[in-house]
């Protein structure tokens, strides 16, 4: 019985440790992911690139859907006619936007690696390795429009606890595909292939992602709040001078920081997922962040060197 009660301690100990190695090493890839925006801060404009390519698609959509129902009002009376354009229109537009996105994030990821080997990236290196996977890219696309639209259709059929459980399946599909792009973009596999493979690295990176990602997610709340703070202000300011432009003023500001920061989580989550997968393959961070950045909390194990997963247990 002492035998078991000693074991059960030595576990404990030993699952403390892990879980707290690679929440340590999560949150210092999430510092790591700063400080090279810092460094290039030209990864900043592929979101900005991307997102207004998206606007581009979203335009290209809307002015032909307007003159749709223009010439065609018949359509909204016809129930199967409408069912079969609309799910038609989803998928296309679906297909589209998450392709244009996840060529970019492509763009940047590369871009994030280069920096963490050591190089100095170019935009236009980034878009070129891109564009030699853009074939992998579409391919990935259509699966995943595919899902979607799989999903979108159950949830709108569903309850309310179907929709819940759909809520749920959306949720795990998005932690399973975590590294699908730099799996597409440097292992060369798509389709189910690359989804397999990014489940495979994210269980061996699940308390890396999960501290990069709760660091991150907490980071960017706390600056989403100060907006807010902003807006409260402009209306306090507004209603005490008595001037609704000012008002307008502090909204325009805040509109403006807000879209700020979602250029930089953008910026930021995609190099987060460039060092978790280099880090995943190779056990490397980057040179010259290591030390600078990262304290490691136990000495037995250097940061720089590749996480061992088969480490033996305690009994």
């Amino acid at each position: 019985m002492e035998q078991i009660y000693i074991r059960t301690i030595q576990f404990e100990a030993w699952w403390e440790k892990m879980v707290f190695e690679r929440l340590s090493r999560g949150w210092y890839l999430t510092k790591l992911s700063f400080s090279i925006i810092n460094q290039e801060k030209k990864l900043l404009l592929l979101p900005i690139i991307s997102g207004i390519s998206l606007i581009a698609v979203v335009l290209s959509f809307i002015i032909p859907l307007v003159g749709v129902f223009i010439w065609w009002p018949s359509l909204l009376n016809n129930n199967t006619a409408f069912s079969i354009f609309y799910y038609v229109m989803y998928f296309v537009f679906y297909l589209v936007t998450y392709f244009v996105g996840v060529f970019f994030n492509s763009a940047l990821i590369h871009m994030a690696t280069v920096k963490l080997q050591g190089g100095h990236p170019t935009i236009g290196e980034g878009l070129r390795k891109a564009g030699e996977n853009i074939g992998l890219i579409f391919k990935w696309a259509l699966l995943a429009a595919t899902v979607g639209l799989i999903l979108n259709a159950i949830q709108q059929k569903a309850g309310f606890i179907g929709r819940i459980i759909i809520g749920f399946i959306g949720a795990a599909w998005s932690i399973a595909i975590y590294f699908v792009v730099p799996v597409i973009i440097y292992e060369k596999q798509s389709g189910f292939g690359a989804v397999k493979r990014s489940i495979q690295i994210m269980r061996n990176t699940w308390g890396e992602a999960l501290g990069g990602g709760l660091g991150m997610g907490i980071i960017f709340f706390l600056l989403a709040l100060i907006g807010v703070v902003l807006l409260f202000v402009g209306i306090y300011a507004a209603i005490a001078m008595g001037s609704l432009w000012i008002f307008v003023g502090f909204l325009l500001g805040t509109i403006f920081y807000w879209l700020f920061l979602a250029i930089l989580a953008s910026a930021a989550h995609g190099v987060l997922v460039a060092a978790l997968y280099r880090y995943a393959v190779t056990g490397q961070l980057s040179p010259g962040f290591q030390q600078s950045i990262y304290s490691n909390p136990w000495a037995g194990q250097q940061v720089n060197q590749a996480p061992n997963y088969n480490a033996p247990r305690p009994y």
